[in-house]
């Protein structure tokens, strides 16, 4: 297998077992920033974060060789850690400005990898002359997917706080000769209208990673200032058909401020599942969260491929739901 081949393996893992997870250990970690970084761990809450995101030593060992800072001291072992602005050509001619230094989303994206599932639900879902919304849009990957299926006479609405992301997104709308149809808006979406602290890790392969905190930074992390709304507030075109939502944890916080759109509209919604993220920044369990949504007349279901399985796992692991009004 070639380099490149190699790379883009590791981009985007095997799939691992629960043996495989339960090997990783804090002294991995630490042994990881020694061997790959050269240096200690910034602080016990970074070791403990990356225990948590990485099912592996796997999964760990890509992550530390294809962050920025592996890049910038090791230049000839890698090829993608520099910022490089492409255009991804997507289905139906559409046309995605993608950054190369975010592993994660961007390569994923590049590859024809990401989240393919779920944007094949976007399309079976939403239709023609509908209003549709994107929280936590990131480069907008599903908004100008969306864009295309709802037409013309349709609306989308991004939401995205990070500056960086907005604007690649914005910038994809013009490509597209969509605004006539998109909205953005640079703002997070919580339960409260006003400011709030979104939390990301200084050094990071993945651009979509930061949540919503009002606490203190952990050492490792930068702190941005974002503008909040919620969406029972905000003027949205009504009906809203369709809710795509993955906000790093912030689901809850969002559909609380949503509560009148979610009664009087009834939007299918997709929501990512992250138990980690949820505990961390809506302060509940991923049972908590779906009894919650399901108390407002929804039904939650797993999204398997093109299949809609009714939830009855939950466990640590990080997945789509859809939520059918009934």
């Amino acid at each position: 297998m070639n380099l490149l081949k190699r790379l883009s393996s590791a981009i985007t893992g095997r799939q691992q077992t629960a043996d495989d997870r339960e090997r990783l250990t804090r002294e991995h970690v630490i042994w990881g920033y020694r061997l790959f970084l050269d240096r200690e761990p910034e602080s016990d809450f970074v070791i403990d974060e990356k225990v948590t995101e990485n099912r592996g030593t796997r999964q760990l060992r890509s992550n530390f060789m294809l962050s920025r800072e592996f890049g910038d001291n090791n230049p000839d072992l890698t090829l993608f850690n520099d910022r490089n602005i492409v255009i991804k050509e997507l289905e139906d001619n559409l046309r995605l400005f993608v950054d190369t230094s975010d592993v994660v989303i961007g390569w994923g994206i590049i590859r024809g990898k990401y989240e393919v599932d779920e944007l094949r639900f976007v399309r079976r879902t939403i239709g023609p002359g509908q209003t549709v919304l994107d929280i936590g849009a990131n480069i907008g990957l599903f908004t100008v997917t969306m864009a295309s299926v709802v037409g013309p006479t349709g609306r989308v609405y991004a939401f995205e706080p990070l500056e960086d992301l907005a604007t690649l997104l914005a910038r994809s709308v013009a490509e597209n000769n969509f605004a006539d149809r998109v909205v953005l808006e640079r703002a997070a979406v919580s339960d409260k209208a006003g400011t709030g602290k979104l939390i990301s890790a200084s050094k990071t392969t993945n651009a979509g990673g930061a949540y919503l905190n009002n606490g203190q930074a952990p050492s490792g992390h930068d702190v941005t200032e974002v503008k909040l709304i919620t969406l029972d507030t905000y003027p949205v075109r009504r009906p809203v058909h369709f809710i795509k939502i993955d906000v790093e944890g912030a689901e809850l916080l969002a559909f609380r401020g949503a509560k009148e759109l979610l009664k009087q509209d009834r939007p299918v919604i997709l929501s990512e599942l992250h138990p980690e993220q949820l505990s961390k920044v809506s302060g509940c369990t991923s049972r908590e969260f779906v009894a919650e949504l399901e108390s407002c007349d929804y039904k939650c279901h797993e999204l398997r491929g093109s299949d809609l399985v009714p939830l009855t796992d939950y466990s640590d692991k990080v997945r789509s739901i859809v939520l059918l009004p009934f």
